[in-house]
C-alpha cells in the first residue's frame, strides 16, 4: 500500500516537471510593477521590465534636508535599472520542481499577490554633483531670537544647518533600493551664535498695541533727504525692548546724528528757524515716538516741545530731540517689557509699543492758555531793488498751553498729570531792498495765520 502512494506521488511529480519543461512562459497572475505579465515568454518580460524600469527611473523623489525639500527622479540621482534578476524571478516563478512550493507561488500568483519589482544600480558620482547642488539651498545661517513686529511674533533662536553631500549617499542608495518616496538627507547643525534677546525671550509678548501714533510726512522728490533721516532715525528705534523700570533715551539709542551714522542735509528748526541741518527731521521720529509712548502710558521722564510749533504734530505731542543738548527720555513703569515698533512707509511715520496685555486706556488733553505775539525785524538786502521788500521768514505766534494726560482703568481714572507747555513765537524777518537796479521781489499771497484749537481731547 505505502509503495503504490509512493509510486503515485513520483508518478505525478513527474508530469508536473515535464509540464514545467514544456511551458516557459510566466505562470499566471505574476505582476512587474504592477502590470500583468502571466502568460509572457522571456522576451516580452524583458520588454515590460525594460518599461517597468523607466517608470520607476522617472517617478518623482522628494529629497529633505533639514526644513528643505527638492524634487528629482532616481535617473536624475544617477540609478539605472537591472532588470535581469526580475526576468529570472519571473520566470522561475512555480518551477522551482518543488510540487508543494511550486503549487503555493502559483495559488499567490492567481490571488495578485505576486508583484515583482527590477531593482536600480546606483552611480554615486551622478548623485553626489546633484547633493553638491542641493548644499547651497539647505545652509542656513544659525540664527538669535528674533521679534516680527508686523507680524506681532517672537521668534525663537534657530540653529543653521549644512548638508553633508558625501554622508547623504548611503542615504540615497539605501532608498532608492527599497523604493521609498522620500530620502532624508544627512545635515549638520551649526553652533548657536550670540543671542541677547534669548535671556529674557520668555518675557517677551508683543502681541498688543499699547499705544500707537502717526505723523505725515512729505513724499515729493524734493524731500528725499529728509525722508531718508526719518528712515534712518526709525530703523535706530525699532525692535528696542525697554524691560520693567528701564530708562528710555532717545539721544542714546538712535545716536549722534552724523554723516558717519548714515544721515544727510535736510531742513530742521535751529534757533526758532527753518535751515539745512545734518539729520533734518529726526525731530519728527522723536515726536511720533513719544506720541505712542504718551498714549501707551510710559512715563515721560523728559520731554521738550519744539521752539515753534510743527506741521505734522499737534501742539502738546511733539518732542524736540538735539544731540549732546535735548533729550527725549522716558521709562516703562509697567510691570513687562515693551518693545518699540517704529516705520516709515507711504507718507506716514508710525510708532507702536507692544506688549502682552494693555493695562491703560489714555487721554491727552489740550488748552490753550495765551498767545503770544511776534516781533518783525528788517535786513537790508543789497541784491533787491531799493523800496521793495520780501517776507524771509514769516512771524508765527508763541502759545502756552496745559497738557494733561488721564490714565484710565476700568473707565477710572487712576493718574493724572499736567505740564505747562510754552511756545515762544518766531519772529518774521523782512529783507529790505538797497540797490536801486536791483531784483524786484514778486509778492505772494499768504493764508492768514489762525489760533490753534482752544481745547482738544484725544482719547486711547
Amino acid at each position: 500500500m505505502f509503495a503504490a502512494g509512493a509510486a503515485a506521488a513520483a508518478l505525478l511529480a513527474g508530469a508536473w516537471e515535464q509540464g514545467l519543461t514544456k511551458d516557459e512562459s510566466v505562470v499566471p497572475g505574476v505582476t512587474l510593477a504592477g502590470a500583468p505579465i502571466g502568460g509572457f515568454e522571456r522576451e516580452a518580460v524583458a520588454k515590460a521590465a525594460a518599461l517597468a524600469g523607466d517608470r520607476r527611473l522617472d517617478r518623482t523623489l522628494t529629497l529633505r534636508a533639514g526644513e528643505v525639500t527638492t524634487t528629482t527622479t532616481a535617473r536624475a540621482l544617477g540609478a539605472r535599472p537591472d532588470p535581469d534578476a526580475a526576468i529570472e524571478q519571473a520566470l522561475a516563478l512555480g518551477r522551482s520542481g518543488d510540487l508543494l512550493n511550486d503549487l503555493d507561488a502559483r495559488g499567490q500568483a492567481r490571488r495578485g499577490q505576486v508583484d515583482l519589482r527590477v531593482d536600480l544600480r546606483f552611480d554615486e558620482a551622478s548623485a553626489l554633483e546633484q547633493l553638491l547642488a542641493l548644499a547651497p539651498e539647505v545652509d542656513t545661517m544659525s540664527l538669535p531670537t528674533r521679534l516680527d513686529l508686523d507680524a506681532r511674533e517672537v521668534l525663537p533662536a534657530r540653529r543653521g544647518t549644512a548638508l553633508l553631500p558625501y554622508d547623504s549617499l548611503s542615504s540615497v542608495a539605501l532608498g532608492l533600493a527599497a523604493g521609498s518616496a522620500e530620502i532624508e538627507l544627512a545635515v549638520a547643525l551649526k553652533p548657536p551664535v550670540e543671542d541677547p534677546l534669548g535671556l529674557i525671550a520668555d518675557q517677551l509678548d508683543v502681541g498688543v498695541v499699547l499705544g500707537t501714533f502717526s505723523t505725515p510726512y512729505s513724499m515729493d522728490p524734493s524731500s528725499a533727504d529728509r525722508t531718508f533721516n526719518l528712515k534712518v532715525g526709525a530703523a535706530a528705534l525699532d525692535g528696542h525692548v525697554l524691560m520693567p523700570g528701564a530708562t528710555f533715551s532717545f539721544n542714546e539709542i538712535v545716536g549722534e546724528r552724523s554723516a558717519e551714522n548714515g544721515y544727510r542735509y535736510a531742513p530742521g528748526i535751529s534757533g526758532g528757524q527753518i535751515i539745512d541741518v545734518l539729520g533734518g527731521g529726526i525731530c519728527q521720529i522723536a515726536s511720533t515716538m513719544f506720541g505712542a509712548s504718551f498714549f501707551a502710558g510710559l512715563e515721560v521722564v523728559h520731554a521738550r516741545p519744539h521752539s515753534r510749533p510743527s506741521h505734522y504734530v499737534d501742539m502738546g505731542l511733539d518732542a524736540t530731540v538735539a544731540w549732546g543738548a535735548i533729550d527725549l527720555v522716558l521709562r516703562n513703569d509697567l510691570d513687562f517689557p515693551v518693545v518699540i515698533h517704529m516705520t516709515v512707509s507711504q507718507g506716514q511715520v508710525q510708532g507702536e509699543i507692544l506688549g502682552p496685555r494693555r493695562p491703560y486706556q489714555v487721554a491727552f488733553e489740550r488748552s490753550l492758555a495765551d498767545s503770544l505775539p511776534y516781533e518783525t525785524v528788517t535786513r537790508a538786502d543789497p541784491k533787491l531793488r531799493t523800496g521793495s521788500s520780501v517776507v524771509a521768514q514769516r512771524g508765527m505766534r508763541g502759545f502756552k498751553l496745559e497738557r494733561v494726560r488721564k490714565r484710565y482703568q476700568g473707565g477710572e481714572v487712576v493718574d493724572e498729570q499736567s505740564w505747562d507747555l510754552t511756545y515762544p513765537a518766531t519772529r518774521e524777518i523782512i529783507r529790505v531792498g538797497t540797490n536801486p537796479t536791483g531784483v524786484v521781489p514778486e509778492k505772494k499771497a499768504r493764508p492768514a495765520l489762525r489760533d490753534p484749537q482752544a481745547s482738544m481731547r484725544i482719547m486711547q
